[in-house]
């Protein structure tokens, strides 16, 4: 039994295979694709809507412009693929290795990335709408002009991460604001010197101490005391509110970094509220 890959628009044949399974045709070609090496074959503009291609192993490969809508990708290899433009609509990327790939205008809503490899991923322009990226690591990618409105990005890794003009608010960002608050709530008086840092660009989310430093850390500073000694706020580099600050590096502003930005408006939320004996 012959397994095709087909251009989705010119019927051209891009890749075959031979299978002696007993099931359909199309059931055998989504099936038998799993863990199979196709590093740097060009897919470019290939028909693999719904393929299960779990494991399989991608690197390098041309999948320009190629019709991966509802595909199982789970824990599969992708780095430096070129997926610009691709429709991911609905696709399972959970726990993909995406490191380094081209997904510049890809069509990602819906798509699972739990867990996914996106470091250094070039993501400018992507659609992102409601895609979960729970646990995802997003450390140095671009994301410029990508439209993250109701993306999950609890527990997402966004340090060095290019946001550009991304328009954070609009994703689900809603533990990692109730951690912050908490925090917060936790060390009332260090808030308007924590606040300072933020403005003046003093934070460095990587690090709990220098000059510069992350979340508790800056906390630490202001209190004048050992960030592990802090009442009532234990460290912990797993944190939602930690691992959102590492979008914030030395200089950051409000003006120049969007993780800043949103800092500052719930921290600035959070003191009116205070003040209103809210």
């Amino acid at each position: 039994m012959k397994f095709e890959i087909k251009n989705k628009w010119t019927g051209v044949i891009l890749f075959s295979m031979e299978t002696d399974s007993f099931r359909t045709c199309v059931e055998a070609a989504r099936a038998g694709l799993g863990y199979a090496d196709l590093g740097y074959v060009n897919l470019s503009f290939a028909d693999l809507g719904g393929a299960k291609l779990t494991g399989a192993k991608l690197t390098g490969a041309n999948l320009k412009a190629a019709n991966l809508r509802g595909a199982d990708l789970g824990g599969a290899n992708l780095k430096a693929a070129n997926l610009r433009g691709v429709d991911l609509r609905y696709a399972n990327l959970s726990h993909a290795h995406l490191k380094g790939a081209n997904l510049r205008g890809a069509n990602l809503t819906d798509a699972n990335l739990t867990g996914a490899d996106l470091t250094d991923t070039d993501l400018g322009c992507a659609n992102l709408t409601d895609a979960n990226l729970t646990g995802a690591d997003l450390r140095g990618a671009d994301l410029i002009g990508a439209d993250l409105t109701g993306a999950d990005l609890t527990d997402t890794d966004l340090g060095g991460a290019d946001l550009g003009y991304v328009n954070l608010e609009a994703a689900n960002l809603g533990n990692v604001r109730e951690d912050f608050l908490s925090v917060l709530d936790s060390s009332p008086t260090e808030v308007p010197g924590l606040r300072k840092a933020i403005v003046d660009g003093r934070i460095d989310g990587s690090s709990y101490e220098g000059d510069c430093a992350c979340l508790v850390g800056t906390i630490a500073k202001v209190r004048g005391c050992d960030y592990r000694v802090i009442p009532n706020l234990t460290p912990d580099s797993l944190r939602p509110a930690e691992r959102f600050f590492l979008g914030i590096h030395i200089g950051d502003t409000p003006e120049t970094n969007q993780v800043s930005a949103l800092a500052l408006k719930w921290l600035d939320k959070w003191t009116r509220a205070r003040a209103d004996g809210r």
